[in-house]
């Protein structure tokens, strides 16, 4: 009869060739079948090929330990973290070299990076300090030093620190940086300028330093020189974040230098601005499209009615169309609006005095004469500090002219520089500091 119950069916084809049945049909002892199974997972379990698979996987999983915990692999990732100003990088690498006594060095300097960016340069100098000695950070933690001794407004010892940097490596981007840095605040523009040609010159890529030039030779009246920097600037990065404030810059050169095409190009590539309708008008106005400057110029003004400049352009064409009294309106507005622009009050007495009104001409051309004279003053001693970094007097003395001029935040600036050059002067800053 045929087996067609699965408990009456036959197991032969159901198991493996060596668990088979014996041909009598007698049943296999369970003892032989348990005693076959055994060598088989012996067999492969002493099988060379078994062996040589278990030691490579052991192998490549204590290499794989072994990478993900090797303290180069984190000393690298908290470096990374250090120029990308990424603290968690930092603090990430910090944490797993804390127990590693090989890394002593590179995990005090880790450390001095982080308590740097919390503004705890006391505790940061030293543990910089500590690490100096060592080749992976020797660079780096004069550096991280200097960074520290100027929070602390010691602007010598961090100009030391930055200095041994570069005596160690000449193309040490972050000193040149710092120094660069320094000599601004102290106002000595020729060191600042040189400092950041190497950083132009070691960055070819970074769009700041010639932008930063730019400004520099702008605001010392060297339009030339500004010029190429801001251009720089552009070729490096068209899109940088404040790239408008950039080709205004730009545009104002030129109008200095009697450019008025190229200012006018620059203009066209900025977004509408009351500084870009301004710099249009005073273009237009000097290439004779006298028409389109008197409108535009008009339009600024009652957007921007009391700006210095805006009521100096407005005059200028008021002028030129023989409006005297309407200029003389406007300039007095403008001289409201700064008392201390010794060019707006020098042209009021100009043209008051067209109107006849002598008490008012001597009034402000004396007082023109005054700011004119504290003006050059101040010129003549910031030329005087660019050879003479490190006279706190002297800055203390361009403080007091600058507040006498009315520009009170460059009073503080240098007030803040003298301190830096000689921390002693902090009584004397704190008492010429409080508003007048």
């Amino acid at each position: 009869m045929t087996e067609s119950v699965i408990h009456n069916q036959p197991v032969s084809g159901l198991l493996p060739d060596s668990q088979q049945r014996p041909a009598t049909g007698q049943p296999q002892p369970v003892d032989q079948v348990t005693s076959e199974r055994s060598r088989n997972r012996l067999s492969f379990l002493v099988d060379p090929r078994t062996l040589v698979v278990l030691l490579l996987l052991t192998f490549m999983g204590s290499l794989a330990y072994q990478q993900w915990n090797d303290p180069q692999r984190y000393f690298e990732l908290g470096m990374t973290g250090v120029r990308e100003n990424d603290r968690a990088k930092i603090e990430r690498a910090a944490v797993a070299l804390r127990d590693k006594p090989a890394y002593r060095m590179q995990h005090a300097f880790l450390s001095a990076s982080l308590l740097v960016r919390d503004g705890q340069p006391e505790r940061a100098i030293q543990l910089a300090i500590s690490s100096q000695d060592h080749p992976d950070v020797e660079i780096q933690s004069r550096v991280l030093a200097g960074e520290a001794a100027y929070q602390l407004g010691a602007a010598g010892n961090a100009k030391l620190f930055w200095e041994d940097a570069l005596l160690l490596n000449a193309q040490c981007v972050e000193a040149h940086q710092w120094l660069g840095v320094l000599y601004f605040d102290l106002g000595a523009m020729e060191n600042s300028l040189l400092h950041l040609k190497s950083v132009s010159y070691l960055s070819p890529k970074d769009p700041r330093p010639d932008r930063f030039m730019g400004l520099i030779n702008r605001d010392y009246e060297r339009p030339e020189e500004a010029i190429k920097h801001y251009l720089e600037s552009l070729r490096r990065s068209p899109r940088q974040p404040d790239v408008d404030t950039v080709r205004l810059e730009l545009a104002e050169c030129h109008i200095k230098l009697r450019q008025y095409e190229a200012a006018m190009e620059s203009l066209s590539r900025c977004a509408d601005s009351p500084q870009k309708v301004r710099l249009t008008a005073r273009c237009l106005m000097n290439l004779g499209s006298l028409d389109d400057a008197r409108r535009l110029a008009q339009q600024i003004l009652q957007v921007d009615p009391k700006n210095l400049k805006t009521l100096d352009l407005n005059a200028e064409i008021a002028l030129i169309d023989g409006d005297v009294q309407r200029a003389a309106d406007l300039l007095r507005t403008a001289v409201q609006v700064d008392p201390f622009d010794h060019g707006v009050r020098s042209r009021l007495a100009q043209v008051v005095a067209r109107l006849g009104l002598d008490d008012e001409h001597r009034q402000h051309a004396q007082r023109a004469e005054e700011l004119q004279d504290l003006w050059r003053q101040f010129s003549d001693l910031q030329v005087d500090a660019i050879n003479r970094p490190i006279d706190a007097d002297l800055r203390l003395q361009i403080g007091t002219l600058a507040r006498q001029l009315g520009k009170e935040e460059l009073a503080l600036t240098w007030f803040k520089a003298a301190v830096a050059i000689d921390p002693s002067k902090s009584d004397t800053v704190q008492k010429l500091a409080k508003p007048q």
